[in-house]
C-alpha cells in the first residue's frame, strides 16, 4: 500500500508494466491477460 500514491492506484491486484526507462506502458486492475504480456516484451 505505501506504493499505491506513488503510482496513483487504489485497488488491488494492479497489474502496472514499465517499459526499460521507467515509463508506464500500460495498466490493468484485477486479473491480466497473459498474452498482453508476452507481446509487451517483444
Amino acid at each position: 500500500m505505501e506504493l499505491a500514491p506513488v503510482y496513483n492506484f487504489e485497488f488491488t491486484p494492479t497489474f502496472i508494466f514499465f517499459d526499460a526507462q521507467g515509463n508506464e506502458v500500460w495498466r490493468t486492475v484485477g486479473s491480466f491477460d497473459a498474452q498482453k504480456v508476452r507481446d509487451s516484451l517483444k
